[in-house]
């Protein structure tokens, strides 16, 4: 990891369904403060016609680090959603090579009681864009839904780099079985987790703060699981501050 003194440069990592343009709301509140990357991950963006598997988007984590080049900077790794989870244990499997772990939407544990309803929904999903008939209709409807939900200046940018929405069932199915919040425990670098009041993985909160007792944990206030896109300045001051914090 390079020296305190080092410029700070944040890595985002993206959720399921969507890919690097989801993070336009985030990085313009970010502008002239932090420096941000972004990668799609396998079976997103730029990358959909490279199957997602958990080993390959790890993989494309830790590519898109060592360009960054951890010896000049000090990279914070940030993720939302799967993005969390692929970088959460990323991070806890390679140590000194980060200055900071933040985690959007992803506090939850993947095995939980909700598994189940994920899993079962992937497998539709999977089942319907197999059927020639039904799949336009599937991208429509998810087209429309990311307006509804992001905003149509995001969702344009999002679908105009390619969605993920094949790539759902592979990659919920990848978390479930490979992702475990006791990875917290491993991460050798100060981590903050930024949840929608809303938003349903916040139910991991208290398991998340057991595993790290030094986690720092900021809600947004009247936002959904998709507060980078759709909080995004509440969002960048609690980044700024946790970055602030960080040894300088």
């Amino acid at each position: 990891m390079a020296d305190t003194g080092a410029p700070i440069r944040l890595l985002l990592i993206h959720g399921s369904r969507l890919n690097a343009a989801a993070w336009i709301p985030l990085e313009e509140a970010l502008l002239g403060r932090i420096v941000c990357d972004h990668i799609d991950l396998p079976g997103h963006g730029l990358q959909q016609h490279v199957p997602f598997t958990m080993e390959g988007a790890i993989a494309a984590v830790g590519e898109a680090v060592e360009a960054l080049d951890p010896g000049r900077h000090r990279i914070v790794l940030g993720g939302h959603s799967l993005g969390g989870y692929v970088a959460m244990e990323w991070a806890a499997h390679h140590h000194g090579r980060l200055a900071g772990l933040v985690l959007m939407g992803a506090t939850a544990q993947p095995s939980s009681r909700l598994a189940g309803i994920y899993r079962a929904f992937g497998s539709a999903l999977r089942a319907g864009l197999e059927d020639v008939r039904r799949a336009e209709s599937l991208l429509e409807t998810d087209a429309a839904s990311l307006r509804r939900i992001i905003g149509s200046r995001t969702a344009a940018e999002v679908l105009k780099r390619g969605p993920g929405l094949h790539a759902i069932p592979d990659a919920w199915d990848a978390v479930i079985d490979g992702v475990d919040l006791r990875s917290l425990a491993e991460v050798d670098v100060p981590v903050l987790a930024i949840n929608g009041e809303f938003d349903q993985f916040r139910v991991g909160e208290g398991t998340a703060r057991a595993l790290r007792h030094d986690i720092e944990i900021v809600r947004v206030p009247g936002a959904t699981h998709f507060a980078p896109m759709t909080h995004a300045d509440p969002v960048a001051t609690a980044i700024r501050a946790f970055v602030d914090t960080l040894p300088a």
